[in-house]
């Protein structure tokens, strides 16, 4: 007899090639534009449907749905002569993450080529256990690397750690995304993702997208070491825009030494750019330098920071031009900007892991 084998890497390449080829950015993944990515690029036109839906269609009972498909989830029909697909899931489970699952496990049958011109649908009982559980192995991956990347799993918990939240990052359940997380760290003593650059060159900026809740500060952080919003000093969340409406706060330019070009109190232009020890304007003793003045001898930081920080996204203190009264509270200190785009902000070169 045959041996039959789930083909992970087949399923692992055709969804990563999906995400590449339907050139998205960030998650979570808008199934429904992907089912029009696939209208597009296939000969079939694929449909997703809810269980109200068909019931109320052909009449059938709740008991009767899942008896039909023989599934609580979901299942895909294909018809080979009207080249039409149609997902059908369970909008009765109180769980989007789960619903999310099932539509791309099933859209994972579909792609993979499991329900083909002599197969309509995957049941267990059209196919043998060890077809059957082959098949829906192979699914499982597809859904997997389509919903929640291994690779950026990977990324986004080197930045952040253990605050990481795979389910509302990328929008499935709870379980799975433990599942993931745990699959990730095991995978992660043996596999060099530092290699797998496609996706990481694709999803970098959401990848490294950071939120302020506190003063609405969308931006890019390259550094995992930065945890706090340099303007008002709350602790960053995870969040991914493209194109957001922002804040926009007012820099300074500095030297190479990091000093301001002028004195922000007297307008001074007349200092040493060129002695790193000038540190504060000889007219009026403002400082010059802005850094942190985090003064703890355990967690000392004392890092030198840009211009416009009033606090230091190190550590969360106050910075030397914020206590000196040169720098107003981010809140009564702001322009709006009507649109904001990652593309003013590029990475340090040093910073990019490829």
């Amino acid at each position: 007899m045959m041996m039959i084998k789930p083909n992970y890497k087949k399923a692992e390449i055709l969804a990563r090639k999906f995400l590449k080829d339907s050139k998205v950015k960030g998650f979570p993944l808008d199934l429904d534009f992907f089912r029009k990515v696939y209208n597009k690029t296939h000969n079939t036109r694929l449909r997703i449907k809810s269980f109200s839906w068909y019931m109320k269609k052909y009449n059938l009972s709740y008991s009767g749905m899942i008896e039909f498909i023989n599934s609580e989830d979901g299942c895909c029909f294909y018809s080979k002569e009207e080249e039409k697909a149609i997902i059908i899931y369970n909008d009765f489970l109180n769980n989007a993450g789960r619903i999310r699952w099932t539509i791309a496990h099933e859209f994972g049958h579909l792609i993979l080529g499991h329900i083909n011109n002599n197969r309509a649908i995957i049941t267990r009982n059209k196919l043998s256990e060890k077809e059957y559980n082959a098949y829906e192995l192979e699914a499982n991956t597809f859904a997997r690397e389509l919903l929640a990347p291994m690779s950026l799993v990977y990324y986004i918990y080197d930045c952040l750690g253990d605050k990481i939240s795979i389910d509302s990052i990328f929008g499935i359940s709870h379980e799975a995304a433990q599942n993931i997380l745990k699959r990730m760290l095991e995978w992660s003593k043996t596999h060099d993702y530092s290699k797998d650059t496609c996706l990481y060159v694709q999803f970098s900026k959401f990848i490294h997208s950071k939120y302020c809740s506190s003063c609405n500060h969308f931006f890019l952080s390259y550094n995992k070491q930065e945890k706090y919003c340099k303007f008002c000093g709350n602790e960053f969340e995870f969040k991914y825009k493209e194109d957001v409406n922002t804040m926009k706060y007012k820099d300074y330019d500095i030297s190479k030494n990091k000093q301001v070009l002028r004195c922000l109190t007297c307008d001074n232009e007349d200092i040493d750019f060129n002695n790193d020890k000038y540190a504060f304007c000889h007219i009026c003793g403002s400082p010059v330098i802005n850094k942190c003045l985090n003064k703890n001898e355990k967690t000392q930081c004392g890092k030198s920071l840009p211009a416009n920080a009033r606090f230091c996204p190190y550590c969360g203190s106050e910075t030397l031009f914020y206590e000196k009264g040169l720098l107003k509270a981010w809140n009564k200190k702001q322009e709006e900007t009507p649109t904001f785009s990652f593309d003013s902000e590029v990475p340090p070169e040093e910073e990019i892991p490829f």
